[in-house]
């Protein structure tokens, strides 16, 4: 589905919680965003943790006890990741550093295309991270776990193989993956 109101996406989900889904639900979302907000085309914000609800354990009828796999490609900020050589110093992290943490309900994984606060590239051929993803997906590693697939694979992927041009030049983006899963899946293995 694409070109959906605010109001169109909430339906679309509230519709697939009724429906039967195998072993797996799997959801790609590229949109304009914010941080836990993605846009309609008519610019109004869907909550992403809105989206969790409707198809969360109490509320997602079919889906309550199946692995809920979400792809989100949307800007989560205004910053720019110009990419940096890192060392490890031993400076505890601020106090403040996990004030945006996003609550995801049981069962459910998120791989957004950015950091907190980021932004998210797109390219003449598309998004590049889910360019990546697909070319992940399409290989033999597809056969991993999922957090492996995801952790590993697609990150690196985007961190070595994606950079900005053009006015962005040399900015890059780094994927986040957050679960709450409790066991291995293969949902791509088949």
């Amino acid at each position: 589905m694409h070109n959906k109101t605010a109001k169109e996406i909430e339906d679309l989900y509230q519709q697939e919680r009724h429906r039967e889904h195998g072993e797996y639900f799997v959801s790609v979302i590229s949109s304009h965003g914010e941080e836990g907000v993605i846009l309609g085309c008519d610019s109004a914000p869907v909550k992403l943790t809105r989206i969790f609800q409707i198809l969360s354990s109490e509320k997602g009828l079919v889906l309550a006890q199946i692995p809920k796999i979400f792809f989100v490609q949307a800007c989560r900020g205004e910053e720019f990741d110009q990419g940096v050589l890192v060392e490890c110093d031993g400076v505890e992290p601020a106090p403040d550093c996990f004030s945006n943490y996003l609550s995801i309900p049981p069962h459910t994984v998120v791989m957004f295309a950015c950091s907190p606060g980021y932004v998210a590239f797109l390219n003449v051929s598309g998004s590049m991270f889910l360019q990546a993803l697909i070319k992940v997906l399409e290989g033999e590693e597809r056969h991993l776990a999922l957090n492996r697939l995801m952790m590993t694979r697609v990150n690196w992927q985007v961190a070595f193989c994606c950079q900005a041009r053009g006015t962005y030049e040399g900015c890059k983006e780094m994927p986040c993956f957050v679960t709450n899963l409790l066991q291995d899946v293969f949902p791509f293995s088949a």
